[in-house]
């Protein structure tokens, strides 16, 4: 018995592995331009370089430390991906034969004119039995194999999630600090067209007391001020709602964000280099995380093949009963036994075809979406790339208007202080800078705010 188990078994698992239906996966080929729209400095990609050495300001790098030793979203998919492997294990399981046991045991007496339940004469008895089982479901089609390959491809697309993730919020939370810098800026220059605002309102006044001014110049004035006044509490709320924003980030209750620098310094200190476009296919996580579920798509498909054919299964079992428990060694009686198993499909009204089809349609779905995600990317970092230099320039041509209207400013005080004008002239210069000063600060912020972005969308910033 034993040498005809091994002979089956053995048998069984050299011919499981013969067979496996579907396509066979491999890598997509999509085809990339040699180099990026509006390309950067040459040479190796920045994504290449950990975010401490793309991202330099000291109080950044604390604050991303925290995001990502903290962030609750980023704990809930690593607890997903961490789930998504054992899946791996339960789908392997069944390449394995399933070992099973068990015992039964009842207690009772045969009474006079009942049915015997173990021998006659009114004996107590303890019938009892211990068994083990064995099953396995022979692999025949390779199903349980294409299971296993689609269980694997999903815990890796959940890798890749979890990856882009990082990248996310290394990108949000960086913008956002540069933002509060953006914030800060323009609350000082708003703060210094208030008191600008003020001391022309008031030499307004006096003058109009004295009969010099008129109430024109005096209107203006107070328009201006109370505009600039009512811009002081509209940027301080803004600036509490980002620090809350990125204080829940990094996992802090609401609070201070602390920061220094300036964004001209931050935007100097990292050069920008695209690399090859080729390398953002390997880099990227969330195209890494479509091409994980093309695979698992196409091995679904290999699973709806398999559900065509048979299933195939061997089962086993061995064990010892006695008419009483107490007596299972001495006057037992044992037991085993062998057998195979098939069941298969004959009419299921279409329902294997359409899975079958199904699954083709999800695939070509998971191919379409993994191809428009590089699509995407070569056109966000093609953007990126021409945003930064055509923002170079937007920011020499406002530094350009800045320092003219600084001129304005100063001219007409000169030509006031002479006589030769009035303040209302010296008004309206200061009407022009600030808001210049302000757009001046955004262009800033956007040209700095390429650093993080472009890092990312070449692939960088998940690494830890």
């Amino acid at each position: 018995m034993n040498k005809t188990a091994i002979l089956i078994l053995a048998g069984a698992a050299a011919f499981t592995t013969a067979c496996t239906f579907g396509p066979i996966w491999t890598k997509p080929e999509m085809p990339v331009p040699a180099e990026f729209r509006g390309d950067g400095i040459g040479g190796s990609s920045m994504a290449e370089l950990p975010w401490q050495s793309v991202l330099r300001d000291h109080n950044l790098q604390n604050l991303l430390t925290d995001v990502f030793e903290n962030n609750r979203s980023l704990e809930a998919l690593a607890h997903n991906v961490d789930a998504a492997r054992q899946y791996v294990t339960i789908a392997r399981a069944p390449l394995f034969p399933w070992i099973g046991y068990g015992a039964s045991t009842s207690k009772g007496m045969n009474q006079s004119g009942g049915a015997g339940i173990a021998q006659m004469g009114g004996v107590t008895t303890n019938p009892g039995s211990i068994s083990a089982s064995a099953s396995w479901e022979l692999d025949l089609w390779g199903k349980t194999r294409k299971e296993v390959e689609s269980a694997e491809a999903s815990a890796d697309a959940a890798q890749e999630q979890l990856n882009a993730l990082r990248a996310s919020l290394l990108r949000q939370v960086a913008t956002g600090y540069l933002q509060l810098l953006l914030l800060d800026e323009q609350l000082r220059i708003t703060r210094a067209s208030v008191e600008s605002y003020r001391e022309t309102l008031q030499l307004f006044k006096d003058q109009q007391s004295a009969g010099v001014a008129d109430r024109l110049q005096t209107a203006s004035a107070e328009a201006a001020l109370a505009a600039a006044e009512a811009g002081v509490p509209a940027l301080e709320m803004q600036i509490a709602e980002m620090e809350n924003t990125l204080s829940a980030l990094a996992g802090r209750m609401p609070g201070h964000i602390k920061r220094g620098g300036s964004l001209q310094s931050f935007a100097n200190a990292s050069k920008v280099a695209s690399g090859i476009p080729a390398d953002v296919l390997a880099r990227r996580p969330d195209i890494r995380a479509k091409e994980q579920k093309m695979r698992e798509a196409n091995a679904e498909v290999g699973v709806a093949i398999a559900s065509y054919f048979p299933s195939i299964s061997l089962t086993g079992a061995a064990g010892v009963a006695s008419a009483d428990l107490r007596h299972a060694i001495i006057g037992h009686r044992t037991g085993w036994g062998i057998g195979a198993n098939l069941t298969g499909p004959l009419f299921q009204a279409g329902q294997l075809r359409a899975n079958e089809r199904a699954k083709r349609d999800a695939f070509l779905a998971a191919k379409a979406e993994y191809e428009q995600a590089v699509l995407d990317a070569m056109s966000e970092i093609s953007t990126t790339l021409i945003q930064r230099t055509k923002l170079r320039n937007i920011m020499r041509k406002q530094e350009a208007a800045v320092a003219a209207y600084q001129e304005s400013v100063q001219l007409s005080k000169a030509r006031y202080t002479q006589g030769l004008s009035s303040y209302y002239e010296v008004l309206d210069a200061q009407l022009l800078l600030f808001p210049a000063q302000k757009q001046l600060a955004s262009y800033r912020f956007q040209y700095a705010s390429c650093i993080p972005t472009l890092y990312t969308q070449l692939g960088g910033g998940w690494q830890q």
